[in-house]
């Protein structure tokens, strides 16, 4: 069941709304003044890992920090 946002245009209300089926938004009302002419915008999101990952690339124990060889002669550097 998708969340929807609408937005009243009698008293410029946002709001979400759960809606059951793809008819099902033709029911909504504002919650602020009870008008059931809402206009459905856009939803606009962004996902975002919570933790960034160690590169596996990352040199262990020294190394010249271009690449995985402890010694760091690979000549990067």
């Amino acid at each position: 069941m998708p969340i929807y946002e609408y937005r009243c245009p009698s008293c410029h209300h946002l709001f979400e709304e759960l809606v059951r089926s793809a008819s099902g938004g033709d029911s909504v009302k504002c919650p602020k003044c009870g008008k059931s002419r809402v206009e459905r915008r856009l939803s606009v999101f962004s996902a975002r890992e919570a933790s960034p990952k160690p590169s596996s690339h990352a040199p262990m124990g020294g190394g010249c920090c271009h690449c995985c060889d402890p010694h760091g002669s690979c000549g990067l550097s």
